[in-house]
């Protein structure tokens, strides 16, 4: 008799190998166009670019699209080009391009920023620079999604982004030109400006800001000379198979989760991207075999915030394919913190949580197909079981005060609320209470000056717990309410200081032509 091999927790799964499954949809085409610009000459040679285009190759090349595993139909790559040829191979390259395809356009080397004209550069090595407007202009006409990343100084500029004073390097003087971000307000107000490579059409992500450099770093450990951003965004997405950058293990790679990973492993310039939070697939892995079903165990309740999951298969398990093929998803679909492992029995793996789950919460154990037995069997079907553990009493204010801290206001989507306010005024506090009638209220106190002379701003957040969003009702200076016209005006204050660094945070030009209409309920949300 053939014996399947089936999971045991609830259900039982059987395992058997999968047939390969052909699909008549049209898939799209994915080309890329890498570019390493470093033989400038002299003192502006470059070591990087080369390194950099060959690690980029290798990386695409590992990358397959959808459950077909569509790969790149053709990765161009080029060497120390000048002006005129970067232009004349985008038209070659995409030439073929149709509506629903994806074109990659990759630069590493020399970039520049002209802060009269509010203009970023790649640089030729004939000395020329490809600035933001002329490049979008030759992206514009390719049919499709173009997805853009730069590896130069200034690149930020592309989209319009400055540097923020955040940044876990503090800029000297002489390296950096203090400019407004006013790009932040552009692009989230859905402001039509031709020239940035902003709208539905782009996916961009840039190693630096448009007025700071990026770098290139020798590597000890083999890597040689590269650019920093180059190597985190390999390593992130598809560099020798690996796809670091994939925080929730769905084997795709998102524009948002390669945002992260990059920013958190460059630490000589700040990586902008646009757009912010995108859930667009520019990386993914090669999936094993065409995914056929996924079985639902169903759904559990009232689970204890400490439970431990053991999971029974029919047969012994192999010693490797299991491993980081069983884990749990918490509410935001990225990986919790367990320990998987074998019991003493080779049919039983434990999953255990490494801290506990949050209270009254949606969580999902996910076992992945193609789990082999001892004798070769597999498990064909993804499963996934649900479960929300039990009631807690709610820490309504740590809720209320995360709520605001983290959050952000329309039209000013970063940093968050907590950051630029406490970048700005001084003696900052934030605290909460339950008012009288009733409500979630987080108050900020925090100082600054009105014809230079010192007052307190009190502003105070109501917070609904449910949905995890604000309003602000009142605003006062030293007593005296604002308007809503006035508070505009602060915020614009408070946010332009953080992207464009004053010593002088005085406040007197904010509380001009003001009117007298108090602040509204469901004025400012989350």
């Amino acid at each position: 008799m053939n014996r399947k091999m089936g999971v045991f927790l609830t259900l039982i799964i059987f395992l058997v190998a999968m047939p390969n499954i052909g699909y008549s949809i049209e898939e799209p085409s994915y080309r890329a166009l890498i570019i390493g610009n470093g033989g400038y000459g002299d003192e502006d040679e470059l070591l990087g670019p080369l390194n950099d285009i060959n690690k980029m190759e290798n990386a695409l090349k590992h990358n397959y699209f959808g459950t077909n595993n569509i790969p790149f139909t053709s990765i161009v790559k080029k060497q120390d080009l000048d002006k005129a040829t970067m232009l004349h191979n985008i038209r070659e390259t995409f030439k073929d391009a149709k509506e629903g395809d994806i074109s990659y356009f990759y630069f590493s080397g020399h970039g520049s920023y002209d802060s009269y004209t509010n203009t970023s550069y790649i640089i030729g090595i004939d000395g020329y620079g490809l600035s933001v407007y002329e490049l979008e202009r030759e992206l514009r006409k390719i049919p499709g999604k173009v997805v853009v990343i730069l590896d130069s100084c200034n690149s930020g500029g592309f989209i319009n982004k400055g540097y923020n004073i955040m940044a876990r390097n503090e800029p000297s003087k002489e390296d950096y030109i203090e400019q407004y971000n006013q790009s932040i307000i552009d692009a989230f107000s859905q402001k039509k400006r031709r020239g940035y490579l902003i709208g539905d059409k782009y996916k961009v992500i840039t190693a630096a800001s448009k007025n700071e450099y990026s770098y290139e770093i020798y590597f000890e450990d083999g890597w040689n000379w590269g650019g920093e951003f180059t190597r985190a965004f390999v390593k992130g997405n598809g560099y020798n198979g690996e796809f670091l950058a994939d925080a929730n293990y769905d084997d795709n790679v998102t524009l948002e989760e390669i945002y992260y990973f990059t920013s958190r492993n460059v630490m000589e310039s700040n990586v902008q991207v646009y757009p912010m939070k995108d859930s667009f697939i520019i990386g993914s892995k090669c999936k094993e075999e065409p995914l056929r079903n996924t079985i639902d165990w169903g759904t559990f309740y009232n689970i204890p915030l400490d439970k431990a999951w053991n999971i029974r298969f029919n047969m012994d398990l192999d010693d490797d394919s299991w491993r980081d093929r069983i884990y749990i998803l918490d509410y935001n679909n990225h990986k919790f913190p367990t320990e998987v492992g074998k019991n003493q029995s080779e049919e039983n793996i434990y999953i255990k949580p490494l801290i506990n789950y949050d209270s009254n919460s949606k969580y999902s154990i996910v076992i992945r197909e193609n789990i082999s037995s001892k004798k070769g069997k597999k498990l064909k079907d993804r499963v996934i079981a649900t479960f929300y553990t039990e009631e807690g009493e709610i820490d309504y204010e740590k809720l209320s005060l995360d709520t605001v801290l983290n959050g952000h206001f329309h039209g000013y989507p970063y940093p968050s609320i907590e950051i630029a306010f406490e970048n700005f005024f001084g003696y900052p506090t934030w605290e909460y209470f339950y008012s009288t009638d009733n409500y979630h209220v987080v108050e900020f106190n925090g100082m600054a000056s009105r014809d230079e002379v010192p007052g307190n701003i009190t502003i105070q957040f109501t917070v609904d717990v449910e949905e995890e969003s604000f309003i602000v009702n009142y605003v006062d200076f030293n007593g005296e309410v604002l308007s809503r016209y006035e508070f505009d005006g602060l915020l614009g204050a408070v946010y332009d200081n953080y992207f464009n660094i004053r010593s002088n945070k005085d406040l007197k030009n904010i509380f001009s032509d003001k009117d007298d209409t108090p602040l509204l309920d469901n004025y400012i949300e989350k």
